[in-house]
């Protein structure tokens, strides 16, 4: 399906360390599946083969490394429990375990090098380094961004490092990301973000600092705006996300997300569709008064989880642009577009979970395509 908007995105690009595993990360009754991203306090180089996850409380995940990616062995201190989010702060169950790694590899990482690529847009994101030029990290992301054909404009971040993730990652659907942000979270509006945003015909912001987008958006010009957090913008108490909903016109997120949402009614008020995905179970559509749920198909293989969120993301907001070009300007989405936008999405992510590479399916979206959600 051709798509000709000019897409600004705002959001991170990180350099990821990507390793997979076929054991689950958490083992035990009841089982969880884990679905999120965890800040590090700090992260030290280590002399052999090993990628430490070590928290105070207990957490102690160790991956064992091919010995050619013995140079990414670190220590990655963890500045929360890995299943406080999950299970509740007060949980005493931790996570520890050795996790036979079947794959490792680098690559370009995070939400807006994602989203960029997903909606063919241009990427406005923060590397670490010196003004226009940058560290050593930021510079192997821009590389990795070019071998992929994203179009992106750094904003230069000083005195402080480029980011970079612990992506670990199971058969069983697992996603445990894991890093430190500096640049992003220094991460500011400047005067150059006006020209770009001027030329834009639709924005997304995904991950990028409430206060970022605050400012973006107390200026931007009248057009779609897509907003998919991730837990830090859910979490900030300083700029909620729930004051800035008036200026959103669709919101997706997952369901631990949504779960920790402060400000959901006033969410589901303003905003006119927000999409909530929950991974096997399907996802959720709010809008306007209605709520509907849509099934996913099952799936019982092996299945790669990277992307998929942000998979079914685009491909809602663009259903939603291609049915309906206005529709943030009445700010309504019907039954039936709502439906049809969440059958096609949810195709779409199931679609994703086959490829392994840093790509997504074709919009080649049709009646036949959209049915592959039914169950």
């Amino acid at each position: 399906m051709s798509n000709h908007r000019n897409y600004l995105v705002f959001g991170p690009a990180y350099l990821d360390i990507a390793v997979f595993t076929d054991k689950r990360i958490v083992d035990g009754e009841p089982p969880v599946t884990v679905d999120q991203s965890l800040a590090a306090s700090s992260v030290e180089k280590r002399d052999d083969n090993l990628v430490l996850l070590h928290g105070d409380c207990g957490d102690s995940l160790t991956c064992i490394l091919p010995e050619t990616y013995a140079g990414l062995a670190a220590t990655y201190n963890l500045a929360e429990p890995v299943l406080a989010r999950l299970l509740g702060p007060d949980t005493a169950r931790v996570v520890v375990g050795e996790y036979p790694v079947t794959d490792c590899r680098q690559m370009v990482g995070g939400m807006g090098a994602g989203y960029a690529l997903a909606f063919n847009g241009t990427l406005r994101f923060p590397l670490g380094g010196r003004p226009f030029i940058p560290d050593e990290t930021g510079a192997a992301i821009l590389r990795e961004l070019s071998k992929v054909d994203i179009k992106s404009i750094p904003s230069y971040i000083t005195g402080c490092s480029s980011d970079s993730t612990l992506l670990l990652t199971s058969d069983y659907g697992d996603k445990l990301a894991v890093g430190v942000r500096e640049a992003l979270v220094r991460w500011h509006c400047e005067d150059a973000d006006r020209d770009l945003v001027a030329r834009a015909d639709a924005l997304v912001f995904c991950g990028a600092p409430n206060s970022l987008m605050a400012d973006v958006l107390a200026w931007a010009p009248d057009v779609p705006v897509m907003c998919a957090p991730a837990m830090r913008n859910v979490c900030d108490e300083f700029y909620p996300l729930a004051e800035l909903a008036s200026y959103i016109d669709y919101l997706t997120m997952n369901s631990l997300e949504w779960q920790h949402l402060v400000g959901r009614e006033k969410v589901r008020r303003e905003v006119p569709v927000v999409t909530v995905t929950d991974g096997p179970r399907g996802s959720r559509i709010y809008f306007d008064d209605g709520e509907l749920a849509v099934p996913t198909k099952p799936r019982t293989d092996p299945v790669n989880t990277n992307r998929a969120g942000e998979t079914y993301g685009s491909t809602f907001f663009k259903v939603l642009l291609h049915c309906d070009p206005e529709f943030h300007l009445s700010r309504s989405v019907d039954v039936d577009l709502a439906l049809h936008a969440g059958q096609i999405a949810s195709a779409q992510a199931n679609r994703q979970l086959d490829i392994t590479d840093f790509a997504f399916p074709p919009d080649d979206w049709d009646e036949s395509t959209a049915s592959q959600a039914e169950v």
